[in-house]
């Protein structure tokens, strides 16, 4: 029975990290879309909630990825 419960919490837990991921990948995806529109970073920040450093690595990678 305690093994059950314990199973249970772990496929809970890991259930919980992989909708975490998801969400930060799409939120990613919609800054580095918002990115190759030319929107202003604050405004990217605002809507996507990820931070200043995320975005500005965001846009690193893409122009890395344009200019090759």
């Amino acid at each position: 029975m305690r093994e059950s419960v314990i199973y249970q919490d772990i496929l809970q837990e890991g259930l919980k990290e992989s909708i975490e991921q998801g969400i930060e990948q799409k939120a990613q995806d919609v800054a580095i879309k918002m990115i190759n529109k030319g929107i202003n970073l604050k405004i990217i920040v605002d809507v996507t909630g990820l931070t200043v450093e995320q975005v500005q690595k965001l846009q690193a990678q893409t122009e890395d990825t344009q200019t090759e």
